[in-house]
């Protein structure tokens, strides 16, 4: 059985292992982790239905943009290492669920809790900076990107 060959390690990539996004990304993946865990249930209790269905959409919303900021750097790490190629990245390993994480709902912001809103921010600016580094390394996403299987 032939052994597949390693891609070669990129010397120098457009787009390496960024410590202060995989920082920043960790440390807001802790801090929603925290408040839901601590306050979720609590605050869902003061809200009415509407506004719970609320809570709950924009809480996934913040859990979409941090797990595919942190998919696309664990992607430029193995691109970084040589473990996929250029190719794959500029394809397979995009930065995912745009139109949903660059989607901002008002309302909700004006109805949630200080700290779910800071949440919605903070993690709104870092998906927005990594969709920005993701067009410069692999070219703009077009309007309606066929993934290839």
């Amino acid at each position: 059985m032939a052994r597949k060959r390693k891609p070669p390690a990129i010397k120098n990539a457009t787009v390496v292992i960024l410590p202060g996004i995989y920082n920043e990304t960790l440390i807001l993946l802790a801090d929603a982790h925290n408040y839901f865990q601590q306050h979720g249930e609590e605050v869902q209790a003061g809200l009415q239905p509407c506004e719970r269905t609320m809570f709950a959409s924009e809480m996934s919303r913040i859990t979409i943009r941090l797990s595919c900021v942190m998919a696309w750097l664990m992607a430029r790490k193995a691109l970084f290492s040589g473990k996929i190629t250029k190719e794959a990245a500029d394809t397979r390993y995009r930065l995912d669920c745009r139109d949903v994480a660059l989607n901002q709902h008002i309302e909700a912001e004006t109805i949630l809790p200080d700290k779910m809103t800071d949440l919605l921010d903070r993690s709104f600016e870092l998906y927005q900076r990594v969709a920005r580094l993701d067009d410069q390394a692999h070219g703009p996403v077009a309007k309606n990107p066929k993934k290839p299987s």
